[in-house]
């Protein structure tokens, strides 16, 4: 498991960012780039922190960060607001973290394509005058 989790969320205007150190056993949730709500994490419960939207009037907010189901996985963490629940997306802190991107094939040209089909064929009519007993039967 990677030793920092960070979680983020645009929501009715507002920026909102947790960020998740299970190895500290911290949690913090910043709004706008402010922190609104830290909390310990428990080793067996889910972490729960509690905060408001800086709006007028003030929206109330709780974010719970449950333990990860698989050993390697992350942990799942839901925002709660306005009667609604919405899964935050886990966002990496570091480009090793990314997942790797797929390979795009390179560009070909009709002419490229051609000349590819031509030397394959080739290489097949050359390969079966070369094998043995390929040749004429008596």
């Amino acid at each position: 498991m990677a030793g920092h989790h960070r979680y983020h969320l645009d929501q009715d205007g507002q920026s909102i960012t947790v960020l998740h150190d299970p190895r500290r056993r911290r949690a913090e949730v910043w709004v706008n780039g402010k922190t609104v709500a830290v909390a310990p994490t428990p080793r067996h419960q889910a972490t729960v922190l509690k905060g408001e939207l800086p709006t007028l009037p003030p929206k109330p907010m709780v974010v719970t960060i449950d333990h990860p189901y698989d050993g390697d996985d992350v942990p799942p963490c839901v925002l709660e607001m306005d009667g609604g629940r919405y899964l935050m997306p886990h966002i990496a802190l570091t480009p090793e973290e990314r997942e790797p991107a797929e390979r795009t094939p390179p560009a070909r040209t009709p002419g490229e394509l051609l000349a590819r089909w031509r030397a394959r064929r080739r290489d097949r009519r050359s390969d079966r005058r070369t094998r043995p007993g390929s040749g004429p039967r008596p």
